[in-house]
């Protein structure tokens, strides 16, 4: 046991590649130990099992050179206990993500079923600040961009259409963003 303290040693303190090959080879069972007890968890959480096993030498690496054997645990425990947490932690992200997004879907069915016309209200009223402008091209522009097809229209799609560059159209469309916010925030001081 002795000798692998002394590779872990030599990790921490060269980077030894031998050394390092040696640790792997020798803890890689107790990282695997603990991760299968995760694994469905993981799976269940909506995350990739993969993508802790992928990270199996990274982690074994880390433990090593984080390893103080002065703090009296053997590096099997200190191992397991950095495989456990990043486990837990890839299904705690995994989870809020999933909850985030599910969230954002009943958001968006509330408001459309709640509330039907108020993005028709924000519309027009974008539309008739952008119709009162003197260049016409960046209403034009924002009706092309926004409300034309299903998905967005490329801005070099808006140019051909309107006759110029594709970045005429992003100077325009930022034009009508700086007066929209201008405009937005006159109403709400």
């Amino acid at each position: 046991m002795n000798n692998l303290y002394s590779e872990i040693k030599k990790v921490q303190m060269s980077d030894c590649p031998s050394s390092l090959s040696e640790v792997i080879c020798r803890y890689s069972p107790v990282f695997l130990s603990m991760y299968s007890k995760y694994q469905k968890s993981i799976t269940s959480s909506g995350a990739d099992p993969n993508d802790i096993l992928l990270d199996k030498d990274l982690i074994i690496y880390e433990s090593a050179k984080t390893f103080d054997i002065e703090k009296g645990s053997s590096f099997c425990t200190w191992l397991s206990n950095n495989t456990k947490y990043r486990c837990l932690h890839l299904m705690s992200k995994s989870l809020k993500i999933l909850k985030l997004s599910e969230k954002i879907k009943t958001n968006m069915t509330k408001d459309s079923e709640s509330q039907p016309f108020r993005h028709k209200e924000l519309n027009s009223h974008i539309f008739f600040i952008l119709n009162e402008l003197k260049d016409k091209r960046i209403s034009s522009v924002y009706k092309l961009r926004y409300f034309s097809e299903a998905n967005k229209m490329t801005w070099s799609k808006i140019g051909k259409r309107m006759g110029f560059s594709s970045q005429t159209a992003i100077n325009l469309h930022r034009k009508g963003a700086e007066i929209l916010k201008r405009k937005i925030n006159k109403i709400n001081s």
